[in-house]
């Protein structure tokens, strides 16, 4: 598989390169816009792969590659035109961030008030814990699972050195434990000869669930040899079973395409020599019901299947319990939080494991694919709310 990334100036040159380096064959991954060295301009950077198996065909195709046609030059700087006009009305991430840390900042006054009125479990906290309570709630950790922890924290003997980074240390030790007794993890995938097991990822538009099929495909075809397969069900997005075919194709895995469940059904079992069935879903709305019909009937068609909801960690608290509740109807094996690399806090991923009693199997830590993959622990979880 190879895989490269290229930056430039502008989203036109670094397609040129893309297509000079890696030829027609050439898929693209992901992009991502950055800012330079001298912090005055914007880098962008193009992540592809090659899906051809032959270089021979690679080199051959470069000459054609030499000589675009001078529509696609306009239509491409048409593009890169438009591109700039959007960045330049979009808020920079400096800008972001400065909004964002003064919504903190005014959670953290109004925890300051909460603090001062009587019969409130932060009322007189210690002034060892303060910080702790103002970290969680930076953290985005709920306000009621920050008032349990707290009463935890009351409740057991103090440090026997009152010294205050002695305090810090012996009380984030107990926060600590205490939280990980209340993350949950889902088992590793099992695989039994003679029958795939069927593992289907759900959830809302741009969630980031065709990423993960890919990263999943990768990571069980590549690390846990094992014989995938890639059913893609999605027939809303346009050409999305087209991008999928062809990942799968620098995977090196079986791919199908289908449009509804009797299709799937007949699909996956069609696969039964393989270990694993990856089936990316198209996007849902939580808000409308029947949101999964479909897909529960699957065990009437005879394909048993386990479900998994892809849930952004930068989306907002409130959109993801939205989510959970709508699509936990059909029965959910476990939580999938994509995004983690741009999230600014974590404390979402405790609250519904906590809230809705769902484990956790899998954190998508980036665009590149296979490696920005990781195994959901609870570890990972308290490293990233206390900055570990």
């Amino acid at each position: 598989m190879d895989i490269q990334t290229f930056e430039a100036f502008s989203i036109k040159d670094a397609i040129k390169s893309v297509k000079r380096t890696l030829g027609t064959d050439a898929v693209i991954l992901g992009t991502k816009q950055k800012p330079s060295a001298d912090g005055k301009s914007t880098i962008y950077e193009v992540i592809a792969a090659n899906a051809s198996n032959s270089r021979s065909v690679q080199s051959g195709s470069q000459n054609h590659l030499n000589h675009v046609p001078p529509q696609m030059e306009s239509m491409l700087e048409g593009i890169s035109i438009r591109l700039t006009a959007m960045q330049d009305q979009m808020a920079v991430k400096r800008q972001l961030a400065t909004l964002d840390g003064g919504f903190a900042e005014l959670k953290l006054l109004l925890l300051e008030n909460l603090r001062t009125k009587d019969g409130s479990s932060l009322k007189d906290l210690p002034p060892a814990l303060v910080p702790f309570q103002r970290q969680l709630s930076v953290m985005g950790i709920d306000d009621g699972a920050i008032a349990e922890v707290m009463k935890h924290l009351r409740e057991i003997p103090p440090p026997e050195i009152e010294s205050s980074e002695s305090a810090y240390g012996y009380y984030r030790d107990e926060a600590i434990r205490w939280m990980m007794k209340r993350i949950r993890i889902a088992p590793r995938w099992a695989f039994s000869p003679g029958s795939p097991a069927v593992h289907v990822l759900i959830g809302a538009h741009g969630c980031g669930k065709s990423s993960m099929v890919a990263k999943l495909a990768a990571y069980y075809h590549t690390r846990e040899k094992k014989q995938i397969a890639v059913i893609s069900y999605d027939v809303n997005r346009l050409a999305a079973s087209e991008q999928m075919r062809v990942i799968c194709k620098v995977i090196g895995v079986p791919f199908a395409n289908v449009s509804d469940v009797d299709e799937l059904a007949q699909a996956i079992q069609a696969f039964e020599q393989v270990d694993l069935v990856l089936v990316d879903t198209g996007g849902r709305s939580a808000k409308h019901s029947g949101a999964t019909s479909d897909l529960e009937r699957l065990p009437q068609l005879g394909t048993p299947a386990m479900f998994h909801l892809c849930l952004p960690v930068s989306e907002k608290e409130s959109q993801i319990d939205l989510c959970v509740r709508g699509f936990s109807t059909i029965g959910l094996s476990s939580l999938i939080f994509t995004r983690l690399d741009e999230g600014l806090s974590f404390g979402e991923i405790f609250n519904v494991s906590k809230k809705w009693g769902l484990p956790l199997s899998f954190f998508s830590i980036g665009h590149n694919i296979p490696d920005d993959i990781e195994r959901a622990t609870r570890e990972r979880v308290v490293e990233r709310i206390f900055g570990l």
